[in-house]
């Protein structure tokens, strides 16, 4: 039960690993092993699950940057995974910032009736907009933002592609 640790190995190859390694330690009663031996495997372990976490994380952060070019955001500009984002579902504060968005990218915008929920747990009804914009190398991107009334744009460019404009009370 050895494998080799190289720093140059990527994603998947480590992925290989770490399940080969595991599936061998399935294979044997491994608590009848030599201390030495378990040491060993568990080292190999830890640092194949190490690369594994960096690889991930280099390869989101990879992903954000894409995203963030192919929208026009700042270089730091990054999902907020408290808002419920991730580098392919994003929110923006408001619908004028998401016309933004689509007035520079283009895209396809839906609405949705949305029931949200805060922290006190009291809920609401929100109509939600979302622009769809296809990035190459990531695929679907989905930049949302929920209808405030307040803040009116029912004439702006992305309001007007909405298919169904009723859809906004």
């Amino acid at each position: 039960m050895n494998v080799a640790f190289d720093l140059n190995d990527d994603l998947t190859t480590v992925h290989t690993k770490v399940r080969r390694l595991t599936t061998d330690m399935s294979k044997v009663a491994y608590e009848t092993l030599p201390l030495e031996t378990r040491r060993s495997i568990e080292s190999q372990l830890g640092l194949l699950r190490r690369r594994e976490a960096e690889l991930v994380a280099r390869a989101e952060a990879e992903r954000v940057a894409k995203v963030n070019k192919a929208l026009g955001f700042p270089e730091y500009s990054m999902p907020q995974p408290f808002l419920g984002d991730t580098a392919t579902s994003l929110s923006v504060w408001s619908q004028h910032e998401l016309n933004t968005v689509y007035e520079r990218v283009g895209g396809t915008v839906t609405t949705r009736i949305v029931e949200r929920t805060c922290s006190t747990g009291s809920t609401w009804t929100a109509t939600e907009i979302t622009l769809t914009i296809e990035v190459s190398g990531i695929g679907p991107v989905m930049v949302s933002t929920d209808w405030d009334e307040e803040s009116g744009g029912r004439n702006l460019p992305l309001m007007q592609a909405i298919p169904d404009a009723e859809l906004i009370p």
